[in-house]
């Protein structure tokens, strides 16, 4: 376990730098009191300065951090949406393949082979209605991606859709960023596991609130890393490039109204996110 933050560097040289101004000022006083009451005023003046640049250079420090963060998960979506476009784009030239050949088939009379080649594709030609459809453009895009994600990876995904997202309170770009973080850790922490991998995905509609339950199998997380998981570049994972995914959702839930909660057990690690309907 890690905390990759960018603001341990900035506290380490900001204390540094208080450190060599309070060996200087004793040194002053020592040496020469009249000399040091007559730049007291420049060490409390540039004292002050340090402090304002401090805080100035962290909250730019966040601030940068956010925007490159953001921006990775607008090029990854970008990348799941083109990923979905060419399986589509795939699917149909599947079809159009499977369509001349039956039509080639039953121009010839060739029954028998007509039969096995019906039977042969019926098993495995997946059509696009068998994608789940969500209500949201994007977030039908981003389940649909990880979906075949974890297809190639021998993950079962249940999926239980009892409601339609739509007149959601946040935009459907950030929609697609809280569910689409929350799918990659389900589906890093199941991938730690050999075999029997599941992860379930669910929807709902209570009280004025949309919810989203995802829960995998993966290892569970301590009682202790549960109140950490939502802070900036906290990782339960050894890899620095990790621990920004689920702050990054915590940020936008908070914007939105919304909350996250999460319970982890031997069993399951689950996320539940409620999401308010937006005001007309």
């Amino acid at each position: 376990m890690k905390v990759f933050n960018k603001n341990l560097i900035i506290i380490f040289a900001f204390t540094v730098q208080i450190f060599a101004i309070l060996i200087l000022n004793q040194w002053m006083v020592a040496s020469n009191r009249q000399l040091y009451m007559k730049n007291l005023p420049f060490f409390i003046t540039y004292l002050l300065a340090s402090l304002v640049l401090y805080f100035y250079i962290v909250k730019t420090t966040e601030s940068l951090t956010r925007k490159e963060i953001e921006y990775k998960s607008i090029k990854a979506h970008l990348k799941e949406i083109e990923e979905l476009l060419n399986t589509l784009s795939g699917q149909r030239h599947q079809h159009s393949k499977h369509i001349q050949t039956i039509q080639a088939l039953l121009y010839t009379e060739e029954y028998d082979e007509l039969k096995q080649y019906i039977n042969g594709i019926a098993g495995e030609y997946r059509t696009t209605t068998e994608m789940l459809r969500l209500g949201n453009m994007a977030l039908n895009a981003v389940v649909n991606v990880k979906r075949e994600l974890m297809a190639r990876n021998n993950i079962v995904f249940k999926a239980n859709i009892m409601a339609k997202i739509q007149d959601i309170g946040i935009s459907s770009w950030d929609l697609s960023t809280v569910i689409g973080n929350i799918l990659d850790n389900a589906i890093e922490a199941v991938l730690e596991k050999p075999d029997n991998r599941l992860i379930c995905f669910e929807t709902d509609y209570r009280k004025e609130f949309f919810i989203f339950r995802i829960s995998n199998n993966g290892l569970q997380i301590d009682e202790d890393d549960l109140g950490k998981i939502f802070q900036s570049g906290y990782s339960t994972r050894e890899h620095e490039t990790r621990g920004y995914g689920l702050y990054v959702v915590r940020k936008i839930l908070d914007k939105g109204g919304g909350r996250i909660e999460v319970q982890s057990d031997q069993k399951l690690t689950t996320f539940d996110v409620y999401l308010p309907v937006k005001i007309l």
